[in-house]
This record gives C-alpha cells, sequence and structure tokens, in this order.
C-alpha cells in the first residue's frame, strides 16, 4: 500500500507490531476526520498479516455507545473457542460479561482480568495484533477494559493499534499509552496526493484545492468532486460541512431501495448482515459514489468514512429513519439491549407493548451497571406510555436512576414531568429529597418532603437522620420506622443507633443477591462501618467502584470511594486511602455532589491529621465546617473536630484534643445518635488523664463500658480507656489484655497508639526495660504507616528509657526529583496552589507529594522543611525542569 507522506507515522506502526525493543507494544493514533488515521490502520493490519499475526478488534460505532461490552464482543466473537483454555472462573466471567450466559455481570476488574487471560492464551499459539478504529465510539465499559490490556500487553506476545479523535483539551495522556498525533499532510505531499487522484485540474482549481483541504486527505479526495455536486456550500463553510454535504449530495442521486439499505447500515454500525440485500450491480453504484469501501459485500456494507456516515443518518427524513429502526429492531430480537434503542427509535406513537419491552430492557442495562443509559431508555418508555399514571412512574423510576447516576439535574426535571403527569406520584418526595440532600446537604428538605407524604422515603428519612444527628429528629424517625416494613429501613436504623446486631448484618450482606441495587449494596457496606465488619466485603466495594463508575450510578460509585478510604486508612495503607479518596472527591465534583464531596474531605483531613500534617487538617475542617454549620449537619462537624483534635493530640496539644472531643461527647455521656462518639472514648479519656481532669476520664471509660461487646475494635478502644484510669496495679495489665485481644494488629494506627500509651505508663513508672519494647514496636508500625508526629513521640520516649535513636543521614536524598523540588519550594513560603502553578500540578498532588515527604525526612510540618533540607545541594542531585503534562486520550 503506497501512502503519500506517511513515512514517520508507518515506521511507527510496524515498530509496534514488531514489538521493536524499547517501543512500547501499544499505539493510539488521533487526529481530525479524514487526516487518514483508517488508512494507517488498515496498513498496520495488512502489515501484521503478511508478518503471520493475528488480527483482532473491530470498531466503535456511535450506534452502539450504550451498549455495554459491544465493543468487547467484537474482539473476541472470532476467537471464543480459546475461552475452553482459561480458569472456568474467567471463563464463566466473560461469558457473563458479554451477554453470553446469564448470571449477573461480574465487576468491571473481573471482566479486564479474565479478558486478558484470554488474550494471553490466543497469543500463545502466535503474535496477536488487537486493532480498534473510532475508539472514541466505543462503550464506556469496553473503553475500561481496553486501558486495562493496553497496559499490560508487555508480558505476552501482543500488540494494539488503536484510532481515535482528536485530544481535548480536559485529557490527559495515561502513562504506558503511546499516543501519535496524524497531523495534516505537508505542502508538497498534498500536492503529490492531488496530482495523483485528479490529475488535470486547473492550476486556479488546483490551488483553492489545496488551501481549502489544508493538507487533510479525504478533502483532497473529496473537493474536487463537490465543487461540480448540485448546490454545492459555500466556500467559505466548514470543511466537514463542505464534505458532508459533497457525500449527501451523491446519496440523494441514489434509487431509494439502496438508501434504505446504507441507512439501516449506517444506524447498526455498518457490519450488519440485512436481509433487504443488494444486487452487485446495486453495489457497485454505492461504491463508485463513494459512500461504501470496496470490501463490502451484498450481505455486509462497510460504510467508507464516519461523515458518510453522518451524511446519510442527516439526509433520511424522520419517516425513513423509523423504518430503518423498525427493521433493526426486528433483526435484533434476540438481543434485548440492541433491539431496546432501536425499538425506542422506532415507535413514533404511544405503544404500551414498545414502551413495556423498552422497560423491562432498561432495567437490566441499570443492573448491569448502565443507570445512566438507563435513563435515557426509561424517558422514551415514558412518552410511548398512555396512561399517565404508568408515565409518571416511569418518569419518577428515570429520575431516580439519573440521581443515582448524577445527573442531578435531570433528575429533578424529570420528577417535575411525572408531577405534570400526575398530582401525587409515589416516588416523587423521596427521590426529590434524595436529590436535594445529595447536591446541596439539604437535610432540612431530606426531612421535610417524605414527612409531607407519609409513608413515603423511609430510607431518605432516615439516612438524612444519620447526617443531622439531631435526637428529636431521630425520635421522629424511629416513630416511622416502628410502622415500616422494610427490612433494610429497620436494619439501618437500629445500626445508625447503636442497636444494631453483627450477626444480623452479615446475614444481610451475605444474602444480599449479586444484581442487587448499587443503592442496598452502598448503604449496607456504610452500615457495616459502624460495625467494624467492612473488610469481610471488600468485593463489595470494589464491584460499587467498578461497576457503576462511568455509565452507571456515580453516586453509589463515589460512596464505594469513601468506604475504600474509610477501610484503607483503618488498615494501614494510608497512601491507598489517600488516593480513593481524591478520585471519588473528583468523582463527585465533577457531578456536584456536594455531600459526598464533603464525606471524602473529612476522610482527607483524618488521614492528614493522623500523619500529623496539623496545616492540611485544619484546612480540610474548615471546608467542612463553613459547609456543615448552616446545614445543620452534625456528622460532618463531629468529623471534622475528630480530625482536629487527632493533630492537636499528635503535637502534644492535649488541651486542644481535649475541648475537640469533648464537642464530639460530652465527659461520661455517650450519645447513640453520634456517630463518631464510641469511637471518641479512648482519645477523649486520654486527652483527659493527660490534662489531669481524672474525674471526667473515669466518668467517660465507666459510660463505655457496655460498648465493649459492639465491635472488637471498640473493645480493644474500651479496654484502653479502662486501663488509662485504672489503679496502677491493674494498669499494665489491662493494657496488656487489650493489646492479646484477637487480630488487633489488623489496625495498626489503633494498636501503635495503645501500645504508645502502655510504654509511656512504664517508663513514667520507672520501668524503662518493660517500656522499651512496647515503645519500639509503638515507633515501628508508626513508622510503617508514615505517622511521623506519632513515631517522634515513641522515639523521643525511647531516648527518655536510655535508648540512642539515630536520626537518619541524608533523608532528603529519598527524595525524587519531583518530591525534592516541591520541598523546596514548600521551604521557601510558598503555598500548594502556588507550587501547582510553577510545577503543572493539583494542589492535592502538591499536598499528596508532602505528605510522603513529611515521613522522609522525619518532620512533621512546613516550617521543618528548611532545616530538613539544609546541606542539599542541586548537584546532589538532578531535578528536570518542569514540563507541561501532554495531554491523553
Amino acid at each position: 500500500m503506497n501512502i503519500i507522506g506517511r513515512a514517520q507515522e508507518l515506521a511507527a506502526l510496524r515498530q509496534t507490531i514488531d514489538r521493536t525493543p524499547g517501543t512500547l507494544p501499544n499505539i493510539v493514533l488521533h487526529g481530525d476526520p479524514g487526516v487518514g488515521k483508517s488508512t494507517l490502520l488498515q496498513a498496520g493490519i495488512a502489515y501484521a498479516k503478511e508478518q503471520g499475526i493475528r488480527v483482532l478488534g473491530g470498531s466503535g460505532f456511535e450506534s452502539e455507545t450504550q451498549l455495554a461490552f459491544a465493543g468487547l464482543h467484537q474482539v473476541f466473537a472470532p476467537v471464543m473457542d480459546y475461552l475452553n483454555q482459561v480458569e472456568p472462573f474467567h471463563r464463566d466471567t466473560l461469558r457473563r460479561g458479554l451477554g453470553m450466559r446469564d448470571g449477573p455481570t461480574p465487576d468491571r476488574l473481573a471482566i479486564s482480568v479474565a479478558a486478558l487471560a484470554v488474550l494471553a492464551a490466543v497469543a500463545k499459539d502466535g503474535p496477536t495484533l488487537i486493532a480498534m478504529e473510532d475508539a472514541h465510539w466505543v462503550d464506556h465499559p469496553t473503553r475500561e477494559v481496553m486501558m486495562f490490556i493496553l497496559l499490560r500487553l508487555q508480558p505476552y506476545d501482543l500488540r494494539a493499534v488503536f484510532t481515535r479523535r482528536p485530544l481535548t483539551a480536559t485529557e490527559r495522556v495515561t502513562p504506558g499509552v503511546h499516543m501519535l498525533e496524524v497531523r495534516p499532510l505537508d505542502d508538497k505531499a498534498a500536492a503529490q496526493l492531488l496530482n495523483l487522484l485528479h490529475p488535470g485540474l486547473p492550476p486556479s482549481v488546483r490551488e483553492q484545492i489545496l488551501a481549502e483541504a489544508a493538507g487533510n486527505p479525504l478533502a483532497i479526495t473529496e473537493l474536487p468532486q463537490t465543487s461540480v455536486d448540485p448546490e454545492p456550500p459555500p466556500t467559505g463553510a466548514p470543511l466537514r460541512t463542505r464534505l458532508e454535504t459533497g457525500f449527501a449530495s451523491r446519496l440523494l442521486q441514489l434509487p431509494p431501495h439502496i438508501r434504505t439499505t446504507l441507512l439501516v447500515a449506517a444506524l447498526d454500525g455498518d457490519r450488519s448482515h440485512h436481509r433487504t440485500e443488494l444486487s452487485p450491480y446495486e453495489l457497485l453504484e454505492a461504491e463508485r459514489a463513494g459512500l461504501v469501501t470496496r470490501d463490502s459485500t451484498p450481505s455486509s456494507l462497510r460504510i467508507r468514512h464516519p461523515l458518510v456516515r453522518s451524511a446519510i443518518t442527516k439526509t433520511a427524513s424522520p419517516e425513513e429513519t423509523r423504518k430503518a429502526h423498525t427493521i433493526l429492531a426486528e433483526q435484533h430480537k434476540t438481543d434485548p439491549e440492541q433491539r431496546m434503542w432501536h425499538l425506542a427509535a422506532a415507535t413514533a406513537e404511544p405503544d404500551d407493548r414498545a414502551a413495556d419491552e423498552i422497560e423491562k430492557a432498561a432495567r437490566a442495562v441499570s443492573l448491569r451497571g448502565g443507570s445512566g443509559l438507563a435513563v435515557k431508555a426509561l424517558q422514551r418508555a415514558a412518552e410511548l406510555t398512555p396512561d399517565p399514571a404508568a408515565r409518571a412512574a416511569r418518569l419518577e423510576h428515570a429520575a431516580e436512576l439519573a440521581g443515582e447516576s448524577g445527573q442531578l439535574a435531570l433528575a429533578q426535571n424529570l420528577l417535575d414531568q411525572a408531577r405534570h403527569h400526575l398530582d401525587d406520584p409515589a416516588r416523587a418526595p423521596a427521590t426529590r429529597a434524595h436529590i436535594l440532600m445529595l447536591r446541596d446537604g439539604d437535610l432540612d428538605a431530606a426531612r421535610r418532603l417524605p414527612r409531607d407524604t407519609p409513608g413515603t422515603g423511609p430510607l431518605v428519612r432516615v439516612m438524612a437522620a444519620s447526617y443531622a444527628q439531631d435526637p428529636k429528629e431521630w425520635e421522629e424517625v424511629t416513630g416511622m420506622v416502628t410502622g415500616c416494613d422494610d427490612e433494610l429501613v429497620h436494619l439501618l436504623h437500629d445500626v445508625f443507633l447503636g442497636r444494631g446486631s453483627a450477626a444480623l448484618l452479615r446475614t444481610a450482606l451475605d444474602t444480599l443477591p449479586a444484581d442487587a441495587p448499587p443503592g442496598h449494596v452502598a448503604a449496607l457496606c456504610r452500615a457495616a462501618t459502624w460495625m467494624d465488619l467492612l473488610p469481610d466485603y471488600r468485593d463489595r466495594v470494589r464491584a460499587l467502584i467498578d461497576g457503576e463508575s462511568g455509565q452507571g450510578a456515580v453516586t453509589h460509585a463515589a460512596s464505594g470511594y469513601w468506604l475504600a478510604a474509610h477501610d484503607h486508612f483503618l488498615s494501614g495503607q494510608w497512601e491507598a486511602a489517600e488516593s480513593a479518596a481524591n478520585t471519588g472527591l473528583d468523582l463527585c465534583l465533577r457531578h456536584d455532589l456536594d455531600l459526598l464531596a464533603h464525606d471524602l474531605r473529612c476522610s482527607l483531613g483524618w488521614i492528614a491529621a493522623a500523619r500529623g500534617d496539623i496545616d492540611s487538617a485544619r484546612e480540610y475542617s474548615r471546608t467542612v465546617e463553613r459547609w456543615a454549620a448552616p446545614r445543620g449537619n452534625g456528622l460532618h462537624l463531629s468529623l471534622s473536630a475528630r480530625n482536629l483534635a487527632l493533630a492537636a493530640a499528635a503535637h502534644g496539644d492535649h488541651d486542644s484534643a481535649y475541648a475537640y472531643w469533648t464537642s464530639i461527647s460530652p465527659p461520661g455521656v455517650i450519645p447513640p445518635y453520634v456517630a463518631y462518639a464510641p469511637w471518641a472514648v479512648f482519645e477523649l479519656v486520654d486527652s483527659a488523664v493527660r490534662t489531669g481532669r481524672m474525674a471526667e476520664a473515669k466518668a467517660h471509660a465507666a459510660a463505655a463500658a457496655g460498648l465493649a461487646e459492639r465491635t472488637p475494635r471498640l473493645r480493644l478502644h474500651v479496654m484502653a480507656a479502662q486501663a488509662l484510669v485504672a489503679p496502677e496495679e491493674q494498669a499494665v495489665p489491662l493494657f496488656k489484655a487489650a493489646l492479646a485481644l484477637p487480630r488487633t494488629e489488623r489496625w495498626p494506627f489503633d494498636h501503635a497508639r495503645i501500645r504508645l500509651a502502655l510504654g509511656e505508663l512504664q517508663r513514667r513508672r520507672l520501668q524503662p526495660g518493660e517500656a522499651r519494647p512496647e515503645l519500639r514496636r509503638a515507633a515501628d508500625l508508626f513508622a510503617g504507616i508514615s505517622a511521623t508526629a506519632w513515631q517522634q513521640r515513641a522515639e523521643q520516649e525511647l531516648r527518655a528509657t536510655g535508648v540512642a535513636v539515630t536520626q537518619r543521614a541524608n533523608a532528603a536524598h529519598s527524595l525524587t526529583a519531583q518530591q525534592l523540588e516541591v520541598a523546596r519550594l514548600a521551604a521557601s513560603g510558598l503555598s500548594n496552589k502556588e507550587i501547582g502553578e510553577r510545577l503543572f500540578l493539583s494542589s492535592r498532588t502538591v499536598s499528596a507529594h508532602l505528605y510522603r515527604i513529611f515521613p522522609k525526612l522525619g518532620i512533621t510540618s512546613r516550617a521543618a522543611l528548611h532545616d530538613a533540607l539544609e546541606g542539599t545541594r542541586s548537584a546532589d542531585r538532578f531535578v528536570a525542569a518542569p514540563r507541561r503534562p501532554t495531554l491523553v486520550p
């Protein structure tokens, strides 16, 4: 294949296909329409076949963007026999994901791993190329799986070539993906191509074509023909418009029978075998018009270019379009999801049967992680529903799914439409309340709306009460729950009020169907955090994140990130906790989920406080308090107080810590409606003892005695609190009994804090020999999780027992180049935002770097950075000049 002016791109393609050492095994060609991406891809495929390489893949189609895993089906359809060569679990996972076997759709990670396993099996039989055209039109779930695979090609005899539209300003290149921009041809190559395709043009026409085409090969090919088309667009029209108009004019010269077949092909992704076949002569007519490619056959049409497909669909009348969708709905009888979209487009008048079928398929889509896609289908089903009550019900259901998928404005609009059709819709008040709570944190409206419609929204009422932490509100909610027959509502009510049974919650989670609504999963997992059961249900949390992040219920995906951050924090994986919280926060900000965004800010403040980063903890708390106080959000206010108390304690400010802890839970009182009060027991007693408030400490430890049986971690806290106030002869045995509880090291920060308290007690009693192992173990645990301030306290206590604790020399040399640059700028007094502007990083990324820098340098604040970096010179390590990040696919 002789391709003019593309030597560099062809060389890059061949290096990728040959797996040349030092070259990434993937390449993504991106550029403007008509610039030649498809031609290059076909050249790459031809080269691969010449080398004996198997080619798998397909193309993205706008008509299939709403069909989960449609693109994945294209890739694996030719190699389904290889499923028998992988583990049964992978085989079953992929078949369910592709809709080839009944059962719930597995989470995205499981499908990605299974897909890679099958491709690895294929590659064992010989080198394999994955080629995907128009990847931007591939459905979102397939894109996520493909990205997973693209980054893991190296160990296998696999390579991948994708094409896609130009990058946008908001996209960033994923590390490990080779992006190659296909630019317009240079002047020499453009002139050579024009001379080859259209020899003998008058010089003036030739110059005009080259100027208008601006190096675009498709324009060079088509503009000379467009100039003789009837009613050409003005010369100054955009190039895309001129090309589309040219294709449309040629299309209109074809017989209606051919136009209908081309329209059906365009709407179906131009791969389908159509019942109405074209004769070889009719196919030749379409080919001569430049609308289909030469590899088309009478039973399978391939549209030449996306602009041709666009021209075909735009030229068709509404009646012709409905007729084509009717044909496709009939052809896809065995594929409910495909049939759903075509049936929705084909039906013009109200039709109960069509509406019922669309709704049924939409429910299936939502359970497969496509809540956002199901909204559109339910809207269409409502439009086709003649009965006002049934129409309102479908609009309410669409609003509920829109709320779950983060489309809050759309959800409000759908509720308004439902009210127009029916004055007293059943679901609307609860859904509206849920939206107001998620978007604005409006707990008062969330409480008031369901209250105005008795019997509706008990789950929303319970969730709102858990945030408000108002005893009067809980009293009213308890009365409402008494008459409610929803087991989930009863369970959550009891857990949030400290009356829940771990056994009942376990049973609810264990018996939850794999295809349970994500809202139920998220609610039960949130309850599991109250009962310390979340580590046993990490697969549920992962499924929320993987299955609902794209076009799914992003509201519950955001909850999944909060749950993951909470779990990672308690298990000592603080970097993972920070990453989960930041990712979830970005998701919330994109979808205006203010309530969940502040959940995640509380988590980030918690991490900062535990690390001893008091500046960041205060910054997060200020943000949370400004938002939560006017809304009466007691939960966020108490979590903010927790973070400030922990940060103060980390730096030995026990008076401030005591004031913050007692704002959560007064001494001697543990309010059942205050979520964090049980977890403040040890901390409050510790700060009371350290500030000489022994009576208050004893009263609080006594009040907490009944909490010990609620969860294993609470038992650890309560026993440690009792040890702090016990007589001297009982204190050490009580501490040791607490630390001897089963699996206490599951919670390294809690464990280290209590071991530090024991070591401090033994040192004060002049028992240095007994104190040293406890303090050393505490220091090691703190170091392992980067709790720098607490590590320094433990080491200071160790020195007091006579142990020499040496500082690491040249600690700054353990920093990466970028970390060292961030540290130096921070030491110079710049804020995170200012540092980010200089290094082209977000302020949260700068904050994350500082979190990692402080433990490496053995410091806890920015004020100590200057001294910690003293003596390091720029010659000690090379620091690359900061570069703007490359934009991505």
